[in-house]
């Protein structure tokens, strides 16, 4: 299978993709010819990690392969252009970067690629990081933040609403030498991270400048000196306390709040400076270098020694393969000296994850993340994660369980009265066609589940099963064929292809400020498209199950394709989408804020919509007969899943959060730097959580779990009014009190009025869903017991693992701990409009 590889992006023109028999190369000098160097900012050879050596521990098989994603989606084609067509002048267009094609939107560095958000902090975890001007360059100097959150507290400080972290410079990386007036550059992106390039005033045809690497995790923050700068280390608005030399190459400075920093410089050859070098007491560097300087904050006295046997061995690319069988690799691609591995920071869902012996914990104390608690040094050139796949692989359309008998009869007369209102006076029209992408996509999947109920009841080549979808099918000809749809009154204005950006921005929105989230949730900014999509595709899905021939549909087809590769887009070679835009490999759940900028970073508010793209792209391989795409969506899915139960819904003991902050059983807008109890629509509990119950569909049972459900609803919605005549009681009786008390639930969704249910749910549909979860329950009752959470990984033997805790530093060593066989071990942009039930 071909390697599921691409390594950073470039500035300029693009190398061929590598083959998975290359074996890792550093060079010494860039391989491209000098006029094309732009495309190699370090100074570093092309290098690929394809990594063949058998999984270690876990029942995955050692036969795990790369999934073959290079031409999913029809990743070599143009979008259609009279579908979408092509357009540039953006409203928040891409600046300060030479990244050429498609370009990330939704990864933590954005804010430093729009005009706005320059002064902005990104974070790539553990650090946050900001530029602050130094004479005339706006770049001249980067600040680094490592602090200590500030609580926000309510109900009289029995629970915390919200916290951050405020940014705080601990200390600057800079130059002596005056830059070049103007901005900062980035001259490389990728999955994980980017290149950013300073640069000073040209002088004899050569331009000093500075390259920082920048990853999410990374330990140390680095940058590369060359042209004869002199290296500048300060601290302000803090001051520096002392400065002590270690020994050549290695310093510990402490500023006034009492932070110590261990401080590296290194020469090109990434080996530490001779004793030549040293610095002053304001944090000059005594000459200048051609080579590196990397900091690190040093916690505990213990961390120094084990700082200082890493510092040689600098990430400057990373990359993800996906593998068969829920296994995934991370591939790290580092400037290093001889035998030195790369140290870098993992948080806990990493090493719950971890197989195999590429990786070992190290003996380096925990460092907080803003909101994802501690994180902790692992030590490896590669790590190797595995998922469970089995609950995902098991998915179907309809959530499982038999229907007692009354109940499906009383159910099959729902829908075929759900399917006879739609038919009246063109119902299906005003549920599936309403302006917005958001709201039109929960019209269609509510159309969609509705036909799935009658399938299931009166079968496939029933009339009725016939008739529904053909209302879909109308349904989705007026998005992607209007012209020949008929009537599309009030269905979306459509959408662009964006040469600048790389994607399907909506057209409305697009030339004005509602593209920052009054209109359609600024999906023309790039907001939301994976909530907004997946409805769509899931959807679609569900056509081409119940009419196989819309698979051949090539114009159908093709605008599903379009969807998945600007959400999703899985190949390294797509010429017209970023890789993944909304999923995050690293912290392994996605990100909705697109392109603008905020100061709290990337957020993501509904986890249970995010997952409907995961649970779309799943069954959307399945019924195009896809076996890879089928399989990325359950990695993804069973990825993302344990990523929502570890962070997003909390449960007792919640170690990542607060106490008092857990008492609210979901985090509501989870930004990088900050945690907030409400939405972007509202602050009543009604809506901060079922915002992450909706839409209903079997992959919500990955995340809602019986434990943290009953915790839910005994804690917070039970004590709700859950007024019949609120569109938000259908959402909480089916995704929360259906969970735990489906009877009850069942019987209370009977006596609510058609006209109480959620826009995007029927009672038919939600009166099944309980019923299954009713039958659910009773079969588990029969077996004996009711499983409370899917397995993160399944049947491990003897493997490398860590306990959350911090180790006493007196090592320098990597610390292993060996765990015998268990079996299933568990887990433990603005926007104004109104979102989730009309």
């Amino acid at each position: 299978a071909a390697s599921f590889f691409s390594p950073i992006v470039r500035s300029s023109d693009a190398l061929s993709p590598p083959t998975p028999s290359m074996a890792v190369t550093a060079l010494g000098v860039c391989p491209l010819p000098p006029k094309r160097r732009r495309g190699c900012p370090w100074l570093l050879g092309f290098v690929v990690i394809a990594l063949t050596h058998p999984l270690e521990g876990v029942d995955t098989g050692t036969d795990a392969v790369a999934l073959s994603l290079s031409g999913a989606l029809g990743s070599g084609s143009a979008p259609n252009a009279s579908v979408f067509p092509r357009i540039s002048g953006h409203i928040v267009p891409p600046m300060f970067t030479e990244v050429a094609g498609p370009k990330n939107t939704n990864k933590f560095w954005a804010n430093w690629v729009v005009g706005e958000g320059a002064r902005k902090p990104i974070y790539p975890m553990p650090f946050a990081l900001q530029w602050r001007p130094h004479g005339d360059c706006q770049a001249g100097e980067l600040t680094v933040s490592q602090g200590e959150p500030e609580y926000d507290y309510a109900d009289g400080g029995s629970r915390i609403q919200r916290y951050s972290t405020p940014f705080v410079s601990e200390f600057a990386l800079s130059t002596v030498e005056q830059l070049a007036r103007g901005e900062h550059v980035v001259v490389a992106e990728g999955l994980f991270g980017i290149h950013v390039e300073v640069r000073g005033v040209e002088r004899g045809g050569l331009t000093p400048r500075v390259m920082y690497p920048i990853f999410s995790g990374m330990a140390y923050v680095s940058c590369r000196y060359e042209g004869g700068l002199t290296p500048r280390l300060s601290s302000g608005p803090r001051s520096l306390s002392w400065i002590r030399k270690v020994h050549d190459g290695i310093w510990t400075f402490r500023n006034s709040a009492g932070k110590q920093f261990r401080v590296y410089a290194l020469t090109m050859d990434h080996e530490f400076v001779d004793s030549s070098f040293d610095f002053d007491s304001s944090g000059v560097l005594n000459r200048p270098l051609d080579g590196w300087l990397r900091v690190a904050l040093l916690d505990q006295p213990g961390d120094g020694a084990v700082l200082d046997a890493h510092a040689r061995a600098i990430l400057v690319d990373l990359d993800v393969q996906v593998l068969t069988r829920g296994v995934v690799n991370y591939d790290f691609v580092t400037a290093s000296a001889p035998g030195v591995s790369l140290l870098h920071f993992a948080y806990a869902h990493h090493l719950k994850m971890m197989v195999g012996s590429g990786q070992e914990l190290a003996t380096l104390s925990p460092v907080r993340s803003p909101t994802k608690g501690n994180m902790r040094g692992v030590v490896g050139d590669s790590w190797r994660l595995a998922v469970d796949m089995s609950e995902a692989m098991s998915l179907g359309f309809l959530p499982a369980g038999e229907l007692a008998p009354d109940r499906r009869t009383l159910l099959a007369e729902e829908a075929l009265k759900t399917l006879e209102w739609f038919r009246e006076d063109g119902n299906w029209r005003s549920t599936m066609l309403r302006k917005s992408y958001y709201f039109s996509g929960k019209g269609f999947q509510k159309v969609a589940s509705v036909c799935l109920l009658v399938e299931e009841f009166f079968g496939l080549e029933s009339n009725h099963t016939r008739e529904c979808a053909n209302i879909l099918a109308k349904g989705f000809k007026c998005l992607y064929d209007r012209k020949h749809a008929g009537d599309c009154a009030n269905a979306p204005d459509g959408s662009f292809y964006d040469e600048q950006w790389g994607g399907l921005p909506s057209m409305e929105g697009f030339f004005d400020r509602g593209c920052y989230g009054r209109t359609d949730f600024g999906n023309a900014c790039y907001n939301d498209h994976h909530y907004h999509f997946g409805y769509f595709v899931v959807s679609a899905a569900i056509l081409v199950k119940l009419t196989p021939s819309s698979a051949t549909d090539v114009a159908f087809t093709s605008y599903i394709n379009a969807l998945i590769r600007d959400t999703a887009n899985p190949s390294p070679t797509d010429p017209f989408f970023p890789r993944f835009r909304s999923f995050d490999w690293f912290d392994l759940h996605s990100w909705s804020r697109g392109v603008v900028p905020s100061v709290d970073g990337k957020d993501q508010e509904s986890t249970s919509e995010e997952l409907n793209l995961l649970y779309g792209i799943y069954l959307w391989g399945g019924v195009m007969h896809d076996p890879a795409l089928k399989e990325l969506g359950a990695t993804m899915m069973s990825l993302c899943a344990a990523t929502i139960r570890e962070y997003f819904l909390m449960e007792d003991g919640n170690p990542h959060h607060p106490e008092k902050f857990v008492k609210n059983r979901v985090t509501g807008i989870f930004f990088q730097n900050r945690v907030d109890y409400t939405t972007w629509f509202g602050n009543r509990p009604e809506f901060i959580h079922s915002i992450q119950m909706l839409p209903l569909t079997p992959a919500l049972s990955m995340t809602r779990k019986r434990n943290f459900c009953k915790q839910e609803w005994d804690d917070i919605v039970s004590k709700l009014p859950l007024d019949p005549r609120d569109h938000w009681t259908s959402i909480l009786l089916t995704g929360s009190m259906g969970m735990v008390h489906p009877d009850e639930a069942f019987d209370r969704l009977l006596q609510m009025p058609g006209t109480g249910i959620d826009q995007g749910l029927t009672r038919a549909y939600a009166l099944y869903w309980v019923a299954a979860q009713a039958s659910q329950r009773g079969a588990a009752a029969g077996l004996g017991a009711l499983p409370t959470e899917a397995p993160v990984m399944a049947t491990r033997t003897t493997t490398t693992m860590t306990a959350m805790v911090a180790p006493t530093p007196t090592t320098t060593t990597a610390m292993t701990i060996t765990t015998t066989t268990t079996t299933n071990t568990s887990s433990s942009s603005s926007r104004f409009s109104f979102r989730g039930a009309s």
